[in-house]
């Protein structure tokens, strides 16, 4: 499974929203930046939400993703 479809996956598999740090260490995906590049592009197809909340992992306020 590519690091694409698992972000994919497990954000379109629960209500929890991540920060992009949180989705590197749950998914184990490095780099980190990966992840933001990844989330990026999902955001720009329309595909997630992006915006600054509090990530349902870590409890900071961050920027996370969600659907």
């Amino acid at each position: 499974m590519t690091n694409t479809e698992k972000i994919q996956k497990l954000l379109k598999s629960t209500s929890d929203i991540y920060c992009d740090d949180c989705l590197s260490e749950v998914l184990n995906i490095q780099p980190r930046q990966q992840v933001n590049q990844i989330c990026n592009k999902f955001k720009k197809q329309g595909e997630i939400k992006r915006e600054v909340k509090q990530c349902s992992y870590c409890s900071k306020d961050k920027l996370v993703n969600f659907i």
